[in-house]
């Protein structure tokens, strides 16, 4: 059997993914042990984003019971109709559970951009954007000085590619999560999914 399947609302988290866990020896950053991933076999996008994920997941997760030992379904809180983090969380939760001994449900608050809007050497160079963009930030009132991320990073980021042409398509998402240190990313839900993957894949001793 493999390891663990995925189950993503859409094309820039299956990019984030590839990014993160598509590096060679990426699970030492992680802090566990090794597992199999291929984006291939252990990857399925939501062919309804979000809201998909949320009423869907696990009849989408149900095929692949016999092939995979674990399941993550991972799902932005802010989408149109949403009905919070904490009932997403609930109700996937409590639907997987049927069919699933392991899983994960990582819902990012308040979408995939916060794994990766912060202060990042990689960031200007990747989206094409300039590299006082905080600065830039700041002054718009997008990223408040005291704040270490934007707190609505999707409309930050748009702002970014509207007034300033900076470059931000799912494909860039996946190399800057490439070149992302983990340690950058302090994100509670990226949090979450590294303390699944330590416990469910121990470091060897």
């Amino acid at each position: 059997m493999r390891d663990i399947m995925l189950i993503l609302a859409d094309g820039g988290m299956e990019q984030v993914l590839r990014g993160f866990l598509g590096r060679d020896q990426f699970h030492r950053s992680l802090g566990c042990g090794k597992f199999g991933f291929d984006p291939a076999l252990d990857v399925i996008v939501a062919p309804t984003r979000d809201s998909g994920v949320y009423g869907s997941a696990h009849e989408l997760l149900r095929p692949y019971e016999r092939s995979h030992r674990r399941a993550v379904a991972m799902v932005d809180a802010d989408w149109d109709g949403s009905p919070g983090a904490d009932m997403i969380r609930e109700h996937v939760s409590a639907r997987l559970a049927v069919d699933w001994t392991e899983f994960a449900v990582i819902v990012i608050e308040p979408e995939l951009e916060a794994w990766l809007m912060n202060e990042n050497a990689h960031l200007a160079r990747i989206f094409r954007c300039p590299e006082n963009y905080r600065q830039i930030l700041q002054q718009a009132g997008w990223w408040p000085a005291d704040l270490p991320k934007p707190p609505r990073p999707k409309e930050a980021l748009e702002y970014l590619r509207r007034r300033h042409k900076a470059r931000a398509v799912n494909a860039d998402f996946g190399k800057l999560a490439a070149a992302m240190s983990v340690g950058q990313c302090q994100d509670p839900a990226f949090n979450q999914l590294r303390d699944h993957l330590r416990a469910w894949f121990p470091e060897q001793q």
